[in-house]
């Protein structure tokens, strides 16, 4: 999965925060986490660094 997925916006989240998501690709559960768009709106998504998932797994 490339790029950013803005079909998976949970309007109960903040920037910042991680939510799982369906990969399009593979079908698999994958963390994204949600960010500021250019217009200073949280309602788009991109999928973890493996350096966030690592800090993940060790928390």
């Amino acid at each position: 999965m490339t790029g950013v997925n803005e079909d998976f916006y949970q309007p109960a989240t903040q920037p910042g925060d991680i939510i799982e998501v369906e990969d399009e690709e593979t079908g698999e559960m994958v963390k994204h986490m949600i960010y500021l768009d250019e217009f200073g709106n949280g309602t788009k998504t991109r999928p973890l660094t493996e350096d966030e998932l690592n800090d993940l797994d060790e928390a």
